[in-house]
């Protein structure tokens, strides 16, 4: 008796994007990190190959060049952008200083919160807007100041990304940098340096050794999530301090006050992205939020209105980190097909959103934060659902069970490749522990929200509903905490492009096998 065949409930994904977004990854990777001149130049080449391959295309019965032709244009349109952002960002006066290691005075705006590093140190995202020589000795004994006659003034509309690196030395030296809010504009003195890595986009290091001075702001919608975020840790304050600190970055990614053995037993078990704010808390808050509009009696341009609005409120609640950006693009083409009518297809607007996004921004492609985002909603769309369909069907799994264990083995699949690059080990029990925590991530979220909107508008119901989102919030730290201390949770692995590259190879022979094996089976089952 043969084996039943598995129903095709799932619809094949449209994979016609994947190669273009594959390609311009990896163009926007080489440009960020060759010399402008040799990268356009190569560019140049590839899109006139391409141009090539789609006249031919054009002129015979060819079908398959059409995509490698569009393939190639995109790869060379991502790599001539990513090579013109890098030959602006070594344009202005704050790359050279920083080449000098000139000490100097800035003005700038804050780009997001502070981090505090190894408890000594915080980094700072900021635009630098002005900049100016303070007059100071340098380590070579010449007075320091800016280039191109900025001696005799600062130099104004610089517009220069970089990284503040501050040393603490007092005990509220912390809270006063914890307190800066982006959009503030501050006034910052130390010397600059190059960045440690010249992929990040910034144009420099500040190393600072003292607070810095506030000259105004945050703006209206900055003071206001600002306020809100201020709100959700009044109302933790009341818990244990793990619920504590893991709640608020559950919530809006907010982690200053997670334990540091929270966070290594968060990352051995798999679990750490929970508390890195991505289009999956969006998902939570939109799944809670919308059925509610909708029986306010939203609908139709309305309703979609509303969820963009939601999206972008909720972006800049949570900060619009790579992951988020990503989601709330993704979003709002969601709420754009909806308005239009037209039909929504994930893969296409994840891959349109990440082309898109990388264009704009070329640095999103060295974010792994971004990039992980992309790669795991490429495996919750592509593999996920197939995945949950025949464990369903054909080994008769409950579903929700089975839609637990698929979308967290697709997520953890294509993202693992590129966590290991940088992590150095594999997470080996990571898709049992998901499977066990994530349901209770969803509940975390949505308390979390209704204890922040609780105690902007009454304490007490803050503080309930706070109360209340501790639980979920407990079984997730408790399931990281187990699985961290099962021995050989997590495998020591090669990191770099030799890890990657080893465990799709180890892909590969693993998908090979399963194949040899289950055609066993099945050649077995004709004789039952």
């Amino acid at each position: 008796m043969t084996r039943p065949q598995l129903p095709r409930t799932s619809a094949a994904p449209d994979l016609r994007l994947l190669p273009p977004v594959l390609a311009g990854w990896l163009a926007t990777r080489f440009g960020l990190t060759h010399a402008p001149a040799g990268t356009i130049a190569a560019a140049v080449g590839i899109a006139v190959v391409g141009a090539v391959v789609l006249c031919a295309a054009r002129s015979g019965t060819t079908g398959p060049l059409v995509p490698i032709g569009a393939t190639m244009l995109v790869a060379a349109a991502l790599a001539a952008s990513a090579a013109m952002h890098v030959y602006a960002l070594h344009l202005g006066p704050v790359a050279t200083l920083a080449d000098e290691q000139a000490r100097v005075i800035v003005q700038a705006t804050v780009k997001g919160d502070a981090k505090p590093v190894k408890g000594t140190m915080v980094l700072l995202p900021v635009q630098i807007d002005e900049v100016s020589g303070d007059g100071s000795t340098a380590a070579n004994g010449a007075a320091d100041g800016p280039v191109d006659g900025a001696a005799e003034g600062p130099v104004l509309g610089v517009k220069s990304q970089a990284t503040v690196l501050a040393r603490l030395y007092e005990t509220d030296d912390l809270t006063r940098w914890l307190t800066l809010l982006p959009s503030m504009h501050v006034e910052l003195t130390g010397r600059l340096v190059p960045p440690k890595d010249p992929a990040s986009g910034d144009a420099a290091t500040l190393m600072v050794n003292q607070p810095p001075r506030i000259l105004g702001g945050p703006n209206l919608l900055q003071q206001f999530a600002g306020k809100l975020r201020a709100d959700l840790r009044q109302a933790v304050s009341g818990l244990p301090s793990e619920p504590a600190g893991v709640l608020p970055a559950l919530t809006l990614g907010d982690t200053s006050a997670v334990p540091p053995q929270t966070t290594a037993d968060l990352k051995t078990a798999g679990l750490s992205y929970l508390v890195v704010v991505s289009g999956e808390n969006l998902v939570f808050l939109s799944a809670a939020i919308l059925p509610l509009a909708r029986q306010a009696g939203l609908r139709a341009h309305a309703l979609a209105l509303f969820a963009a609005l939601l999206a972008l409120a909720f972006t800049a609640l949570a900060r619009p980190g790579p992951p988020m950006v990503r989601a709330t693009v993704t979003a709002l083409l969601a709420s754009t097909a909806a308005a239009t009518g037209r039909r929504f297809r994930g893969l296409t607007a994840t891959a349109a959103a990440a082309l898109v996004l990388m264009l704009v921004d070329p640095w999103l492609a060295h974010a792994y934060g971004f990039v992980l985002s992309v790669a795991a909603t490429a495996g919750l769309l592509i593999s996920a659902p197939g995945w949950r369909d025949r464990l369903i069907e054909v080994h008769r799994v409950p579903r929700w069970i089975a839609a637990a264990a698929a979308y967290t083995a697709a997520a953890e699949v294509y993202c693992e490749p590129l966590l290991v690059t940088f992590t150095g080990t594999l997470p080996l029990l990571s898709v049992p522990a998901n499977i066990l925590a994530v349901p209770a991530a969803p509940p975390a979220t949505v308390l979390g929200v209704a204890a922040m909107a609780g105690y902007a508008l009454w304490p007490p119901a803050g503080h309930v509903a706070a109360w209340l989102a501790q639980w979920p919030t407990r079984w997730i730290c408790l399931v990281a905490h187990t699985v961290a201390h099962v021995p050989g949770a997590a495998l020591p692995w090669p990191n770099g492009l030799r890890g990657m590259l080893t465990l799709l190879l180890a892909y590969a022979i693993g998908r090979k096998v399963s194949r040899i094996v289950q055609q066993k089976l099945d050649l077995g089952g004709l004789y039952e």
